[in-house]
């Protein structure tokens, strides 16, 4: 039990000083939980992430984004980037 909990605050420390928010799939995941619950495809999902990949302001803002229910709010309130990655990955 010990080591689980030594394995965890390695992790945590690791994520906190590579300053990365959100773990490689997360995004992903995100957006495939939102576009089901849109009863949309979700193909492009993994595009998605791949496309924003380095960019953890973008990142960050997308999954903020999938927190919206309406798909026109959603790209509504989205910055024109976060729209360009959208077309071009799940539109």
């Amino acid at each position: 039990m010990r080591l689980t909990g030594l394995a965890a605050a390695v992790l945590a420390a690791s994520t906190i000083l590579t300053g990365a928010g959100a773990y490689a799939g997360e995004l992903a995941d995100a957006c495939v939980a939102r576009l089901e619950a849109d009863g949309r495809d979700t193909s492009g999902c993994s595009c998605l992430e791949e496309a924003v990949e380095g960019d953890q302001a973008l990142i960050d803002e997308l999954t903020e984004l999938s927190t919206i229910e309406d798909p026109a709010e959603r790209f509504e309130a989205a910055s024109d980037e976060a729209k360009e990655a959208m077309q071009a990955c799940t539109r």
